[in-house]
């Protein structure tokens, strides 16, 4: 008997860099690598949640998710004049990503894509058939926008173009300028845009960074939820939003995949809305930037590493160049019982950086530097 080989589409595809080390690491590490919010579901949420379960029946909902719920995620993009038919509710904004870009590329398409970037996006690409294609947000600009290297990339063959704002890994936010250029680019091209927004409501400027969706409407995609925002990563609960017409196919796919949405998330995430919950998501964003700021001066004073100042989310980048390729740092730390994520697992253009995630209290950031500088010393 012949041993198992996965067909073609799924050669090659591996757990990705982030999880393969995060597995290896030993008891006790300090984990700065996973981008999982470590704080408490805001009381609102989990209050919502336990009476759901008690009090009420809990069986599938639509395939497309709770009526009530889907208007409130319409209601958020009101740029898109979307309707509740235009929202799918997913298992997470993963979820939603897969759905979008299995529904929007055929075979030989190409996709463009941010590098460096969410290490799922080149993967689902190839799942689905595509080519994934490169814009790059160079390093050395900090990882900004570049306004000449993206209008080079764009193709007769470009399908879909993605966009995440604030970005992972490097934390940067596209401006009203980076945005209305991007749009400009691809008027005329048919080519759709997924708008990934999962870090939406993160950000530490006095307002909440504008949306591609905002310049180039009538094709845009928004992938979005409430893990990261709302401490909700186990909960499984996010959307895609968009054009009516591949919004109806996405569903048919995400029927067969998933059926529906948790109902307890979906019925506990009607609570998001309200004004308890916008409390929270406002102290949220408070600890996160007070942890950015002192991680940040933890790298600068005590180890006198250069690292990107994040707008949004909760990453930096750390350019670790000095000491070897991104992997082999990594796999420094990783011997002193600390967790990254080596830049190079982004794209070409996080080679030489670590991304380091804040999600961690004070004193542990504190202890996760120290060990850095262990691991680090000549």
């Amino acid at each position: 008997m012949s041993e198992f080989e996965p067909p073609a589409r799924l050669r090659g595809i591996q757990k990705s860099v982030i999880r393969q080390v995060f597995d290896r690491a030993r008891p006790g590490s300090i984990n700065l690598g996973l981008g999982e919010p470590d704080l408490p579901t805001p009381d609102c949420i989990r209050r919502e949640a336990a009476r759901v379960v008690i009090e009420e029946q809990n069986g599938y909902t639509t395939h497309a998710g709770l009526p009530a719920l889907r208007a409130l995620v319409a209601y958020d993009y009101p740029q898109l004049g979307a309707t509740p038919d235009q929202v799918v509710i997913t298992a997470g904004s993963q979820e939603a990503l897969y759905l979008a870009l299995l529904t929007l590329v055929d075979e030989g398409d190409e996709v463009l894509l941010p590098d460096p970037g969410f290490v799922a996006y080149p993967t689902i690409v190839r799942m689905a058939g595509g080519h994934p294609k490169f814009y790059n947000l160079p390093a050395a600009g900090g990882f900004a926008f570049d306004r000449d290297e993206f209008r080079r990339q764009i193709s007769p063959y470009t399908k879909v173009v993605v966009c995440i704002s604030p970005s992972n890994p490097s934390g940067r936010v596209l401006s009203h300028d980076n945005l209305a250029i991007m749009a400009d680019a691809l008027r005329g091209t048919n080519a759709y845009i997924v708008s990934d927004e999962i870090y939406r409501e993160i950000y530490y400027a006095d307002e909440r960074p504008l949306s591609i969706s905002e310049f180039y409407p009538e094709r845009t995609l928004i992938i979005g939820g409430l893990s990261k925002s709302m401490s909700m990563t186990g909960w499984r609960l996010g959307w895609l939003c968009g054009d009516e017409a591949v919004i109806k196919s996405a569903l048919v796919l995400h029927g067969y995949v998933t059926t529906c949405a948790s109902t307890v998330s979906q019925k506990a995430a009607l609570a998001a809305w309200t004004t308890e919950a916008e409390e929270a998501r406002r102290s949220i964003r408070q600890t996160f930037q007070a942890r950015r700021d002192y991680l940040l001066e933890l790298l600068a004073s005590r180890l006198r590493l250069r690292a990107v100042a994040p707008d949004g989310a909760f990453y930096t980048m750390v350019d670790v160049s000095n000491y070897g390729n991104s992997m082999q740092v990594a796999e420094k730390l990783l011997e002193h019982g600390v967790i990254t994520v080596p830049g190079a697992a982004f794209g070409s253009e996080g080679e030489g950086y670590l991304r380091l995630s804040f999600c961690a209290d004070l004193p542990v950031l504190e202890e996760g530097v120290r060990r850095m500088g262990e691991a680090l010393k000549p």
